[in-house]
């Protein structure tokens, strides 16, 4: 009796195992996913365009007057002075001369005259502004340590005063580039005596405008040249600016005076900066795979120190990101974990073990992570990569 008992106990018990294996063979088996958690922290929605520096001035020294000129000892990249000597000519002997060459000559050094007065006029102006905005910093920033204006309007005002202070330095090298243009009309004058024959011929020394640095180059070999044939280019490599070509789409979000971050440009960290110009033209440009788009050209300033930056040279390359909205503390996730159900934005939520599906209103996307306006709580985890074979009540575990 007990053996019967037994073998009836043992053969339900084997059919309860092949049940249960049974039924759990048919049960949805977990899909393996990647969760991440719904968090709070600053987020940043750029613009991303190449870009390339360029000086902000250029100076070009050109011959004065005709004559022979002796090689150029000069290389490109060199230091040069202002007042520095970096080409010698010897002027063609002349010949008996006409009343109306030097009148010519002496029209060209009226001009020039006239022009270093206006560049003169110019820069103080430029000074006298750049002073109020100085004082008008100082008070601005009075008013901030009161906390009684915006944080915003303190670095715009810092920013106009440094733009000013710029514009000032720009002025006062126009006015050195006129003072150097009018001594080379009275050196051309110097070769048109009132008699009307010329003096004996003199070695013409041209000198540098400003202090910067050999740029180009344009003839190093000895030879005759001309008045005013470009001889070599001048510049100032520690006053860059950046150029991008923004399509005409997104050159409409950019701001002036907005922020700029220049990433990849070959140095350590990452260049600050600030749009000074969005040109109001915009112009067709043939991309690479023969489209044509319509491009803005923004210029750019660098604000990081120019000790971070001073292995930059004109024409390097670098990624302009132009930051058109900023939070600093913002509920978001992985934009990847986004997808659409109708009209709506949704996400699978996890809930014990479960993929949930839930709508939600989404905000700023910089192409990596999005801003939740609601429909999610900080911490929840939502699925990241969500794909056909994750439903509404799906078993989920995190992949391992």
């Amino acid at each position: 009796m007990k053996t019967a008992m037994r073998r009836t106990l043992f053969v339900i018990g084997v059919i309860l195992v092949v049940v249960a294996a049974t039924i759990y063979g048919f049960l949805p088996k977990a899909v393996e996913v990647d969760l991440v958690a719904v968090s709070r922290g600053p987020l940043q929605v750029t613009i991303e365009e190449e870009g390339r520096t360029r000086l902000k001035e250029r100076f070009v020294v050109s011959a004065p007057t005709a004559g022979y000129m002796r090689r150029i000892d000069a290389k490109v990249g060199d230091p040069v002075r202002k007042g520095q000597d970096v080409v010698a000519l010897e002027p063609l002997r002349s010949q008996p001369l006409d009343p109306r060459s030097r009148a010519e000559a002496e029209a060209t050094v009226f001009a020039a005259q006239a022009g270093l007065d206006a560049a003169i006029e110019k820069e103080r102006a430029a000074a006298a502004d750049a002073d109020y905005m100085e004082k008008r910093l100082e008070r601005i920033a009075n008013l901030y340590s009161k906390r009684y204006v915006a944080q915003d309007q303190r670095d715009q005002t810092a920013s106009e005063a440094k733009k000013a202070r710029a514009v000032q330095f720009s002025a006062k090298a126009a006015v050195e580039v006129s003072r150097s243009e009018l001594e080379r009309a009275k050196t051309v004058l110097k070769n048109f005596p009132p008699g009307g024959i010329a003096e004996k011929a003199h070695t013409v020394y041209v000198s540098s405008p400003v202090s910067g640095a050999v740029i180009k180059i344009y003839r190093e070999s000895e030879g005759a040249v001309h008045v005013g044939e470009p001889l070599l280019e001048i510049g100032d490599s520690k006053n860059l600016e950046v150029r991008v070509e923004l399509l005409s789409s997104d050159a409409v979000r950019i701001k002036k005076g907005g922020a700029v971050l220049f990433k990849r440009w070959g140095g350590e960290g990452t260049l600050t900066g600030r749009v000074r110009i969005v040109e109001p033209a915009g112009f067709t440009k043939v991309s690479s795979l023969g489209v044509e788009e319509q491009r803005v050209l923004v210029i750019a300033d660098i604000t990081s120190p120019p000790e971070t930056w001073r292995l930059l040279g004109d024409g390097y390359r670098l990624e302009a990101h132009f930051v058109v909205w900023e939070g600093k503390d913002v509920l978001q996730i992985p934009a990847s974990g986004l997808f659409r159900s109708g009209k709506e934005w949704a996400v699978f939520v996890e809930d014990n073990g479960k993929a949930r599906q839930r709508t939600l209103e989404v905000g700023q996307r910089n192409g990596l992570t999005a801003e939740i306006i609601s429909g999610l709580k900080e911490k929840e985890r939502v699925v990241a990569h969500p794909d056909d074979s994750i439903k509404n009540g799906t078993p989920i575990r995190p992949r391992r």
